[in-house]
């Protein structure tokens, strides 16, 4: 084995945050890691569509590391990539705690921290061993599942070599560096799953580490990716202190995310407006006290308020992050934010609709109690309601959401912040302006969505059940069985099911298109189409259906195709070879096993 491509896939959805071009430094870690150990590896980060496939399709094998919103785009293409007989193996936080349904699109999984299970993997796969006993790692025998225990311990942030950006394609033109200097946070926020994933307990990488990466950057701007860059004040004003007086570290500039605490003691904010931080993210999440309990935030509106002061005191830009939708929200929860938010002059911000995200404490209370409207996780990115919220309808948390964005980034607040912290807020509030609109113009459909699915039945309701007859003549095979098409489709929890078995020539796809044109909403979010059982008259036949899918893509958000045979998935992907490439619209779940 010589060349391992890495993948973080972007989503195609359109929302607010989504163009933000900083990759997260899972991969690179691992990638270094390879390097180190002899093999070539690439590094790519971007939508399915935009991927250099002539190079990706000649690699050994594939590590895809997705998110919640994310994995949609890494199942798509880990379809395509099985399709053509390279081994995926998808890692990322989705996959940790969702690790039968990743495995579906993938031959291996790493659960958890990969750096100490990823490269002995690697090297199982090389030699054609079973990864037994290599710690988080999922993989298929014997046409089953295996889950191998999970690493023992927490990974030591030492051990880590310091990720080569290098790999990164266009590397260079990234306009902040992602830079790591612990992991872990103690907190536990009941949507969060950040301690689920990394621990409770914060673990740090010594000074001297980071100083030696950070010469690296001379006139760049970092961003400190940490869940809270000043979770330990000793450690922080260390790094810092020597960030200030070292003559070899130089840099534009950085920006970190931290509590609201943090601007209560003023040797740290000193030390960090000395030592070059532009701007601060904030996860002040609600103004609303009941809200803020529930979320396990502890802290108080009047911290919040207070930290916002200090912060600008000290030439400090905020990017407050609020999220809504909790069980105290209501509409005036909502419109009251966004009117503190022009008042208090943050300088930016980031209203999301509160997730559950697989894994989180969120998540297991509304699976419970049957409140998830939809499982299309692309949809799972802070920008879209998927659940019934308490205080008012998922409706009215989505248009409402999208107002008070709105509110915000209009043109009248643009230059509110100038004189307090300069002619950047105004840039990003410009940006956030023309952002904002359009999702909502991209989005216009979501809505009705919504609406519809709060009277839908959470039991399956079938909504066709037919017999297509194939003309006589056209069927080669002397099983009577494959002599008609049989359809049905059949919706729940926000998903349409169209289960497809078999003989399916020109003539009966014809038919099948014209009876699903009626039956399909104009808008829907999640389709999956079951071909298991199916037998096209020819290839040519698939390759049309292949062109039928794109089409029906058109009216789905996302639209899932199962085939138990790689020829015919190689056929519905309709590649027109490698030059002319272009990826479906569609994911392909391939069943090798």
């Amino acid at each position: 084995m010589e060349k391992i491509v890495l993948i973080e896939p972007q989503s195609k959805e359109d929302h607010v945050y989504k163009h933000v071009r900083m990759p997260r430094l899972g991969l690179p870690i691992l990638g270094t890691q390879l390097q180190n150990n002899g093999y070539k590896v690439n590094f790519y980060l971007g939508t399915g569509d935009a991927l250099p496939w002539d190079e990706i399709l000649d690699a050994d094998l594939v590590g895809i590391s997705t998110t919640t919103a994310t994995c949609r785009e890494g199942y798509q293409i880990a379809g395509l990539l099985r399709s053509n007989d390279i081994p995926v193996v998808i890692g990322g936080i989705h996959a940790s705690f969702l690790p039968d349904e990743a495995l579906q699109f993938a031959d291996y999984i790493v659960r958890g921290e990969a750096e100490y299970s990823f490269l002995p993997l690697v090297q199982a796969i090389e030699e054609g061993r079973i990864p037994e006993g290599i710690p988080g790692v999922s993989y298929w025998a014997d046409g089953k599942p295996v889950h191998n225990d999970p690493l023992e311990s927490r990974i030591d942030m030492d051990t880590l070599p310091i990720p080569d950006l290098s790999l990164i394609e266009k590397s260079a033109s990234m306009r902040s560096i992602p830079v790591m200097a612990s992991r872990g946070c103690p907190y536990n926020c009941s949507f969060c799953c950040v301690t689920q994933m990394f621990g409770r307990r914060y673990r740090y990488r010594c000074t001297e580490s980071i100083l030696e990466e950070l010469t690296q950057f001379d006139g760049k701007h970092l961003f400190f990716c940490d869940d809270n860059f000043v979770a330990n004040p000793k450690h922080s004003k260390e790094l810092l202190r020597q960030m200030i007086e070292r003559d070899d570290i130089n840099l534009k500039g950085f920006g970190a995310q931290v509590r609201a605490d943090a601007a209560f003691d003023d040797e740290l904010m000193d030390l960090m407006s000395r030592a070059g931080c532009s701007i601060v993210y904030i996860g002040f999440e609600s103004i609303n006290p009941e809200t803020l309990k529930g979320y396990n935030k502890q802290q108080s509106f009047e911290d919040i308020e207070e930290s916002i002061r200090r912060f600008h005191e000290y030439g400090i830009r905020i990017h407050g992050m609020f999220v809504f939708g909790g069980e105290a929200d209501t509409v005036e929860t909502i419109r009251e934010t966004a009117d503190f938010a022009i008042n208090a002059h943050i300088d930016s911000i980031q209203f999301t609709i509160l997730t559950p995200f697989p894994g989180t404490p969120f998540y297991e209370k509304l699976e419970k109690e049957g409140r998830i409207m939809t499982y299309d996780w692309s949809l799972y990115e802070g920008q879209h309601a998927v659940f019934k919220p308490d205080m008012m309808s998922p409706e009215e948390l989505q248009v409402e959401t999208v107002k008070a964005l709105k509110k915000f980034y209009s043109l009248s607040n643009i230059f509110k912040n100038v004189p307090r912290t300069g002619w950047s807020s105004a840039l990003h509030r410009a940006i956030g302006w023309g952002l904002s609109r359009h999702f909502e113009y991209r989005n216009r459909g979501y809505e009705q969505f919504l609406k519809r699915q709060q009277s839908v039945s959470s039991k399956p309701v079938t909504l066709l059940e037919r017999m297509l007859q194939a003309p006589a003549g056209k069927v080669k095979s002397t099983d009577a069985s494959l002599s008609a098409l049989k359809v049905s489709l059949t919706e729940q929890k926000g998903i349409l099911y169209l289960k497809l078995r078999g003989f399916a020539d020109n003539v009966s796809l014809k038919e099948l298109k014209q009876v699903l044109k009626g039956m399909v909403p104009p808008y829907y979010s999640q389709m999956v189409v079951d071909t298991n059982g199916l037998q096209f008259a020819s290839e040519k036949t698939a390759s049309r259906f292949g062109l039928y899918l794109e089409k029906l893509r058109s009216r789905v958000r996302r639209l899932q195709v199962v085939t138990a045979a790689e020829k015919q998935a190689r056929s519905l992907l309709n590649r027109r070879g490698k030059s002319g490439f272009k990826l479906p619209h569609f994911e392909v779940l391939v069943h090798k096993h």
